[in-house]
């Protein structure tokens, strides 16, 4: 299947789409519960163990890294491409490991990871591509510690009046691996039924024209 995740569009995804990125990734990382994990590691008696899923170009990463300096960072992406860009950005860092994988709706999401592994798994701007958000969000809270946290953000589906239907067909023109994207309270629901219990949201304005969401979640468990 085509990809918009490669070739030219890989190497200058940081400068074209830096204002969104900017934006959501500062939403993604505001929304992680930072006494949460310090209390979670006091029990775990190890240092943070942080998972980006679709990790991209790896700007949270960096972000992640900035933000939680003794963590141990690693990130998962289909694309070839995106992967050799987070190479250049970050630069080789001990802390940071990069794999390539995709999200599936098989067990523990179908990545390469043990269960309970990850304190904190992060899932941007990626929400629309799941064919079965449910079954992927159960895979990657199977992946969490006991009391973990998964922060999930990705733009909002405008309602009326802004014109959606023919605002997504567009997008699905660009990006042909689109599938749907959801509002706040569509995402809520989904994540309740694959287990998780939500402990934060929010909405919130990108540019003009974006909208987006983040929610966090825990596993009741």
């Amino acid at each position: 299947m085509k990809t918009y995740y490669r070739g030219k569009r890989a190497a200058f995804y940081n400068q074209t789409w830096k204002t969104f990125s900017a934006r959501t990734l500062t939403e993604t990382c505001a929304s992680i519960d930072l006494t949460q994990l310090q209390q979670t590691l006091s029990v775990q008696k190890h240092a943070p163990r942080i998972l980006d899923t679709a990790c991209g170009t790896g700007l949270l990463l960096q972000r992640l890294g900035q933000l939680i300096p003794d963590a141990a960072l690693y990130g998962v992406d289909k694309s070839q491409d995106m992967l050799a860009q987070a190479h250049l950005l970050l630069q080789n860092d001990p802390r940071i490991h990069l794999t390539r994988a995709e999200l599936t709706s098989e067990k523990l999401a179908g990545l390469p990871y043990e269960a309970a592994f990850f304190d904190v798994i992060t899932c941007t701007n990626t929400f629309h591509y799941l064919d079965n958000p449910v079954a992927v969000i159960r895979g990657l809270a199977a992946l969490l510690s006991p009391q973990g946290q998964l922060i999930i953000e990705d733009y909002a589906r405008r309602t009326f009046p802004f014109p959606w239907r023919a605002f997504e067909w567009f997008i699905k023109r660009i990006d042909p691996q689109h599938m749907q994207a959801y509002t706040l309270t569509e995402a809520q629901a989904l994540c309740q039924a694959a287990g998780l219990q939500i402990t934060a949201t929010k909405n919130f304005s990108i540019d003009r024209l974006w909208k987006g969401w983040a929610l966090r979640g825990i596993t009741n468990a």
